[in-house]
């Protein structure tokens, strides 16, 4: 197998963008829409490192366990984005045409659910069915971005996906390679390996590290690209060019947009469909990434902002909830519910911590996060010279006692 071949690009802040010959499309990967759940598990670790506000959290937390019986867990509520999913692809549509003057091509990628690129497709607009596949593996977690499924087979892939996510803890490696190579025979489908080295399950960065070589070695040749993830630091996200080399896979530029803000990072390629995109990173094993000014900006003010986004009003909400608890919800007995329609008016330790999050993501602090920033800027320009061997990574652990 050739090696592949991988450019990764910064984009200028004030000159216009130079291509590599031929190219003909931009390509957005890694969007969510409204049709994604997204866990509250972010409001713990923000209150705890408060002071004042942690205070009231622990207090919070012990009402509402001698209230209900059980601990509160925020894992258990969840948000979704306000956008819609024809608003996020004509958002990164125009981002791309501003941006880069290219045509775009976009992967909507919600998770578990092809219900928005379905609608989409139902009305007429030419999407792939895409979608953000969680996968367990011997205790850890893996996200695959599956970008354009047969719609042939839509149906029967969406249930067996459905079917190990919901399986055992551990995942079983024969059947997922079965499910890959299922994938695989539609030329025209990618399987990206998105942001590999984020510990989603709270393992613990060692043993996700060991798990991810595990992985990597059994499905390797069945993964198509690796993903530079564009809502990752970059210390997290350079331990992904080793990876590619090591294991010969190509990298890709995947955004993974939850709100408003357009993806970070995206692709410039010879192609002109979906398709044809596909089988320059599958056949001809090659990509190029490029990476927006907006990155750089401080990784911790950047999630920061997306939190106040989530909690801030929205009075032109396209479904009318323009409050926050409007748009977080809760399942009970199978039924979601929004949190608005079970509270009489939100605790005082809830509302603390809401408060406490928009000021400190408010514009003011940038200079702070500026300051105090570690999140790996510093290297991001010498990385992404072609030419960098990247002997400055950290190192994965391998099969260890750590496993």
């Amino acid at each position: 197998m050739s090696e592949p071949l991988f450019e990764i690009h910064l984009h200028p802040r004030q000159s216009r963008f130079s291509f590599p010959a031929g190219i003909r499309s931009a390509v957005s990967l890694h969007g969510h829409s409204e049709c994604s759940r997204e866990t509250l598990e972010f409001i713990p670790k923000i209150a705890r490192r408060i002071p004042m506000v942690a205070r009231f959290y622990e207090r919070g937390l012990a009402q509402y366990q001698e209230m209900n019986g059980r601990p509160l867990d925020l894992g258990e509520w969840y948000w979704r984005p306000h956008i819609t999913p024809a608003g996020m692809i004509d958002s990164e549509l125009q981002h791309l045409h501003e941006q880069l003057g290219l045509p775009g091509l976009v992967s909507l990628t919600d998770h578990d659910t092809v219900e928005g690129p379905a609608s989409l497709r139902a009305a007429g607009l030419d999407v792939p069915l895409s979608v953000e596949w969680s996968v367990p593996f011997d205790g850890c977690l893996f996200h695959l971005g599956i970008h354009g499924i047969s719609p042939a087979s839509i149906d029967d892939m969406m249930s067996a996906f459905a079917t190990y996510t919901q399986g055992s803890p551990a995942g079983s490696p024969k059947r997922l390679a079965e499910l890959l190579d299922a994938l695989a025979e539609c030329p025209g489908t990618l399987v990206v390996l998105n942001h590999p080295c984020w510990d989603l399950a709270g393992a613990g960065q060692l043993r996700h590290d060991s798990t991810l070589l595990a992985f990597l070695r059994a499905f390797r040749d069945r993964i198509h690209a690796l993903e530079l993830n564009g809502y990752r630091h970059w210390i997290e996200n350079r331990c992904v060019l080793p990876l590619a080399r090591g294991f010969n896979i190509p990298v890709v530029g995947g955004g993974d947009r939850h709100g408003l803000a357009p993806n970070t990072i995206v692709n410039v390629t010879r192609a002109a469909t979906f398709e044809e995109f596909a089988h320059e990173l599958r056949v001809e094993r090659a990509s190029r990434c490029v990476i927006f000014p907006e990155y750089a900006h401080p990784f911790v003010g950047r999630v920061l902002k997306g939190a106040c986004e989530v909690l801030r009003p929205h009075p032109r909400h396209h479904r009318r909830q323009t409050t926050w608890p409007e748009r977080v919800f809760i399942t009970v007995d199978g039924v979601e519910h929004s949190v608005a329609s079970l509270w009489e008016g939100e605790p005082l330790w809830l509302r603390s911590i809401v408060a406490a999050t928009r000021i400190i993501g408010s514009k003011p602090l940038d200079a702070l996060f500026e300051l105090t920033r570690a999140d790996g800027h510093d290297t991001l320009e010498a990385d992404c010279r072609f030419e960098s061997r990247f002997d400055g990574t950290r190192d994965l652990v391998r099969d260890s006692a750590a496993a």
